[in-house]
């Protein structure tokens, strides 16, 4: 594997490790709900989810609570931004806005999994229940919408320029022919 940015090498296997929480560095528990394993932090409450464990709890329809249904608020950032390492390879996660508008953000390893702090589970819950992903992709549609009009308008403009330079044939007008 190598690095779609600097192009360096990247390692295929990494040497197991013992799931450490990466917030207060004490080791993490195995808890089983509904037939999946999930690792918690017995001392900051903090979650480590794998890729898959983090679809299948992200899914809309496995969401979708009743109580969870309501006016879903954005909470301003308290903590200073801080990167944390992955709890599997010890690299340092990438940070990011939960479907780009819901406002928890989550600590990202794109080879391992997610980190969630305590109760940022039950907050992109309460952001899927409440339509968030739905006006993300209405958000996405739109822009997508927008720079398709703007790339017809340049091709449009191409086109006539190139119509003009034809009609006026310049090397006839140059040459005289």
């Amino acid at each position: 594997l190598t690095c779609p940015l600097c192009g360096g090498r990247l390692p295929d296997r990494l040497e197991p490790r013992a799931p450490v929480c990466p917030r207060c560095h004490t080791a993490l528990a195995v808890h089983i709900h509904d037939k999946e394993e999930y690792d918690l932090c017995p001392g900051c409450g903090g979650m480590w989810l794998d890729r898959n464990e983090f679809h299948l709890a992200t899914r809309e329809f496995a969401v979708f609570k009743e109580e969870d249904k309501g006016q879903f608020f954005r909470e301003p950032f308290k903590d200073p931004l801080e990167y944390i390492p992955c709890v599997r390879c010890g690299k340092v996660m990438n940070r990011k806005n939960f479907g780009r508008i819901s406002g928890v953000l989550i600590d990202e390893c794109v080879r391992h999994g997610v980190w969630l702090d305590a109760g940022e589970l039950e907050k992109i819950q309460h952001f899927i229940a409440d339509g968030g992903l739905d006006m993300a992709r209405d958000r996405e549609i739109a822009k997508t919408r927008t720079e398709l009009k703007d790339l017809a308008t340049r091709v449009d403009q191409t086109a006539f320029t190139q119509k003009i330079i034809h009609f006026w044939n310049f090397k006839r007008w140059l040459f005289g022919r």
